[in-house]
């Protein structure tokens, strides 16, 4: 656990007269924001001036050069002229020094894990670990063909690995694909109206600037928004934490699944082109409602997946193998009465949506997503007494934090499936 032993002896950790040195080192220019210790936030941004003019000069709080941007780009461009990237590790070492040590719900123990049970984020953690673990491995045996390799095997554990990547995901920014940009990431989350700065990239740099409407003090934080439209599941994976602000999950996943006993179930699965689940979208606890679906539904829900489980032969779906002029083998192909579903399940909710009978179909729908809802409501509520009982704080095997987010994101998702259930409820009347 090399990266955890680093931060902790202090020669995996740069303080923030350091920081300040390398930033300026390599190209970043803070022009009305300095890096300074927050309380209770860490490392964050504060104005050094009062800023109020989104049109000034002062309104940038820095600059970054775009070679110091870590992508999938700049990997590809270095890996052409410097196979062991060298060139890269050296150039963004004090960089890593900078990241904290998270506490995602990747690194909670077993006994924190299980307060997740009926959660969504439950199956995601753990989906999660295993995507790790295969990657983990995938990353030994290709460094393993690398002039260094031998320097560091038996140093890098797996734990090391999900420090890497709790440290990309909690300060990755979705900025023209996902990325890290040094110097960007010293800027705290804040969510809705809290939000003062926005990101930019005009001629080679990358800007933080002030948004329009917004003032700061001299002393007062920069802040960014990591996505206002990540729920409360996403946020905990990936930042770990729930925002203070939030009062509803916002958004959640629920997974479905094809009755073993479907004859078309492989074929269903193979063709469907889309995850095998659903996404609940609180359109009024969010503010993305508009006014007709503020009349008319509370929640709204997307995933074509669903389409799948309402049609059968009997309606006209079938599957076939189908050779091609420039194929040798033979691939499974849908069709809905006689047209090919080139796109599964999006394109079977087009043809469904199209037919005299969109009514039933789009009703056995509500029923099966009502279904699901129920039962993952239950699930929940099967589980809290036990959930109740757990000991948590200094003394115990579980520590207060884990439970308090654990707490909120139960309340939350369970008040969401709440309203879904009883819009559904209305739908099927």
């Amino acid at each position: 656990m090399l990266v955890q032993r680093g931060k902790a002896e202090g020669w995996l950790h740069l303080n923030v007269a350091a920081l300040t040195t390398w930033a300026i080192a390599n190209g970043i220019e803070f022009k009305s924001a300095s890096p300074a210790v927050v309380p209770g936030r860490g490392v964050g941004l504060l104005a050094d001036r009062p800023v109020q003019d989104p049109s000034s000069d002062e309104s940038v709080f820095l600059t970054i050069s775009e070679d110091l941007v870590l992508s999938i780009e700049a990997v590809k461009r270095h890996a052409l002229f410097d196979r062991d990237f060298r060139e890269l590790i050296e150039s963004l070492d004090d960089f890593g020094r900078t990241l904290p040590c998270e506490l995602l719900p990747i690194f909670w123990s077993p006994e924190e894990l299980q307060l997740l049970v009926g959660t969504t984020l439950a199956p995601a953690v753990s989906a999660k670990l295993k995507s790790l673990r295969r990657e983990y491995d995938l990353v030994c045996e290709s460094a393993a063909r690398t002039r260094w390799y031998s320097l560091v095997e038996g140093l890098l554990s797996f734990e090391d690995w999900k420090h890497v990547d709790s440290m990309f995901r909690s300060r990755a920014l979705d900025f023209y694909g996902s990325c890290m940009i040094p110097g960007m990431d010293l800027a705290s989350h804040a969510a809705g109206d809290g939000t003062i700065a926005r990101y930019d990239r005009e001629d080679g740099r990358y800007f933080l600037r002030l948004i329009e409407g917004k003032s700061l003090e001299k002393g007062q934080e920069v802040t960014i928004t990591y996505g206002d439209e990540k729920g409360a599941c996403e946020m905990l994976f990936s930042y770990g934490f729930i925002d203070d602000s939030m009062d509803t999950a916002e958004t959640l996943f629920l997974s479905l699944s094809i009755q073993d006993s479907d004859p078309s179930r492989a074929a269903k699965l193979k063709v469907a082109d889309c995850a095998p689940g659903f996404k609940i979208i609180d359109v009024v606890g969010s503010g993305t409602a508009d006014d007709e679906s503020n009349i008319k539904h509370e929640i709204d829900w997307k995933g074509d997946f669903v389409w799948l489980l309402c049609a059968g032969e009997e309606e006209g779906l079938r599957f076939e193998l189908a050779r091609t002029l420039d194929q040798d083998e033979p691939e499974l192909q849908a069709t809905f009465r006689g047209i090919e579903l080139k796109h599964g399940a999006s394109d079977l909710r087009r043809h469904l949506a199209h037919s005299d009978l969109w009514p039933v179909y789009r009703l056995r729908a509500v029923v099966i997503l009502q279904q699901r809802v129920f039962d993952q409501m239950q699930l929940l509520y099967s589980t809290q007494e036990d959930f109740d009982a757990v000991p948590h704080g200094d003394a115990a095997d579980v520590r207060s934090f884990p439970y308090a987010s654990a707490l909120k994101l139960r309340r939350l998702e369970f008040e969401l499936l709440e309203k879904a259930y009883g819009d559904f409820e209305r739908q099927v009347r």
